[in-house]
């Protein structure tokens, strides 16, 4: 089983998007985000084979983001998740993902501080972050059965230019 691990794409400036009065759970990707993910999402879809789902948070950015991934992969189930929000329990994500098939392929879309802390808890069971995921940056891990804690290895982690040049 494989999960692929996506930061949402470029969004609009949190402090321009609250002078308008509009809660930060509805702020968008800019044009130039979705222009990038576009790419982004056509270089992982020359890494990895298929997604049979993608799990988002059900933020606006990351769901424009997941929107834009599924349309690169044919037949992609999209789901949004609570817990993908930012200060969401990572129990509850990993409960989601323990329940994909064998062999599946999976994506996650989400925010920062949390994706880095979930690629750590994947990697090492301790949500000790060990890295900073750019906006539209991507890591692929691999479990050889069930999605745990401290059970996945890591593929690849690729930034948002290296996947656009894909």
């Amino acid at each position: 089983m494989q999960i692929l691990i996506i930061r949402h794409a470029p969004a609009g400036e949190r402090v321009q998007w609250s002078k308008k009065g509009k809660p930060d759970e509805l702020r968008p990707l800019t044009e130039k985000g979705r222009q990038k993910m576009r790419r982004i999402a056509k270089g992982l879809a020359s890494l990895v084979s298929r997604l049979n789902i993608v799990i988002s948070s059900p933020l606006a950015r990351a769901l424009e983001t997941a929107d834009i991934l599924a349309k690169s992969f044919p037949s992609v189930k999209l789901e949004k998740l609570e817990d993908l929000k930012p200060g969401g329990d990572p129990e509850n994500v990993f409960a989601r993902l323990a329940k994909l098939e064998a062999g599946a392929i999976g994506a996650v879309v989400g925010h920062e501080p949390d994706l880095s802390a979930l690629l750590a808890r994947m990697l090492t069971g301790e949500p000790d972050s060990f890295t900073d995921l750019k906006k539209g940056a991507a890591a692929l891990v691999e479990f050889e059965s069930a999605v745990r804690p401290g059970r996945g290895a890591l593929l690849w982690l690729l930034q948002p230019s290296q996947l656009r040049k894909l």
